[in-house]
């Protein structure tokens, strides 16, 4: 589960890779997410397998701060966007940049993810659907159907209730993944990074789409 919107390569700094999926946990736990693992039976032993991040409608990963196109510069006024809990996990992970780093976030990544949904979605739309936050899957798990399985629990939820579902992406081999369960590429955006830019991919999945592949 490495991400380039991180700021550094998971080689560089793979601790700072591992605050930050901690970070997603962490907020999630709050109450704010729902937190889903995949076990399989090994030789008497369960090992996990895979990890799913949805936050239903209503709720959001880091809420404000997400939300804020301009965000503070410094972690010292990152403290100052929350009430709740989120507060000290985001800042133990932007205490950690550098101040370049942390000035990517600001006047780059945050704008650029932000404009990523709502050209995608919609200004303020992402909130009223599931959102799928994180999906990550052990590399010796991985195409045997667990991921699928991790997405269809609450895909078939959401479709009971009626409500769409979206997800974002900077991994273009996600991205058939997503498409093949019903989601559709709404927007998608290159965003600069000192590491080399990468692009991003906002899906949406309205309710019931593709509704026969959740059970091939």
């Amino acid at each position: 589960m490495t991400t380039p919107a991180v700021g550094v390569t998971y080689e560089d700094n793979p601790e700072l890779h591992h605050l930050y999926h901690s970070v997603e946990l962490e907020a999630a736990f709050t109450g704010a997410g729902r937190v889903f693992g995949a076990f399989i039976h090994i030789d008497g032993v369960e090992r996990l397998a895979g990890v799913a991040i949805w936050f239903e409608p209503g709720k959001q990963f880091l809420d404000e701060y997400i939300l804020t196109i301009h965000p503070p510069p410094s972690a010292a006024d990152l403290v100052l966007c929350y009430s709740d809990e989120q507060l000290g996990y985001w800042a133990s992970f932007s205490n950690k940049l550098d101040s370049d780093t942390r000035q990517w976030w600001k006047e780059v990544m945050l704008p650029r993810y932000n404009q990523l949904t709502t050209e995608g979605l919609g200004e303020g739309v992402k909130k009223g659907l599931l959102h799928l936050q994180v999906l990550g899957i052990h590399p010796d798990f991985q195409r045997r159907g667990v991921g699928k399985a991790l997405v269809r629990y609450m895909l078939v939820r959401g479709d009971s209730q009626g409500v769409a579902s979206c997800v974002e992406t900077a991994k273009e081999t996600n991205v058939s993944f997503y498409v093949g369960l019903g989601f559709e590429i709404k927007s998608e955006k290159e965003i600069p990074s000192p590491y080399g830019n990468f692009t991003m991919w906002c899906l949406r999945r309205e309710p019931n789409a593709g509704k026969e592949l959740l059970c091939s």
